[in-house]
């Protein structure tokens, strides 16, 4: 299940700043006013929404929020709250609310916030094994099995098999596969993501390593068919 990052405030000043940011970070955003909310919290792609608010311009979040999913009450999407001090005391908990950050946070705070959320939306229901062809992934026991036979995977490339498995056909540079899967503060540059690459191409052997797609001049996706 892909996920992607839905933008909506009360006062839509300084959204665009925010989209750029985040999208240097390597997520995918897009701006919704309140009345594009419902067609997207049941987007016929089936992308997962995680939808970020800022509510930094209001004096009654909680009543804003209530508001708001009473038009899409039935699909009502995860959300992390942007909020100011002095907001935190009246905001109120409740379904479909993950997490929220108090503004301005720390540097990278947002993006690693973001990354906890949306790798919870992603992660596959327990006892659930990825299966592509002959490959078995099961995240539950981070194990992966070719042909019936265990690979032995180092902790980032099985992490990194397992993030583009779950994303197949969808094409990811080298800069969000590291953010994605070695995290914002990782100090390595992008030959990591290559090295880790061609080692797993190499334990996957000459009939499954096309599993793994060099997409020229942008970067790697998982083909479902090797």
């Amino acid at each position: 299940m892909a996920a992607w990052i839905g933008l909506i405030a009360p006062k839509p000043q300084g959204l665009k700043t925010l989209k750029g940011r985040l999208v240097r970070a390597g997520f995918e955003v897009r701006i919704l006013s309140a009345g594009d909310l419902a067609a997207a919290a049941s987007d016929s792609e089936g992308d997962c929404l995680l939808l970020l608010a800022d509510l930094s311009a209001l004096k009654d979040p909680a009543g804003w929020i209530h508001e708001l999913r009473g038009g899409a009450a039935q699909n009502f999407p995860p959300m992390l709250l942007l909020m100011e001090g002095p907001q935190v005391g009246r905001w109120e908990p409740g379904k479909g609310i993950e997490d929220f950050l108090v503004l301005p946070g720390q540097p990278g705070e947002l993006e690693a916030r973001l990354r906890l959320v949306m790798g919870r939306l992603n992660h596959a229901p327990p006892g659930t094994v990825i299966r592509i062809g002959e490959l078995e992934i099961d995240p539950d026991r981070f194990e992966v099995r070719l042909a019936g036979a265990p690979l032995e995977l180092t902790f980032k490339e099985f992490e990194l098999v397992k993030f583009l498995a779950t994303r197949p056909d969808r094409v990811f540079t080298r800069d969000q596969l590291l953010n994605q899967v070695w995290g914002y503060d990782f100090i390595g540059g992008t030959r990591t993501v290559d090295v880790h690459i061609r080692r797993l191409r190499a334990k996957l052997g000459p009939r499954q390593a096309s599993l793994i797609e060099t997409v020229r001049n942008v970067g790697y996706k998982f083909s479902g068919t090797p």
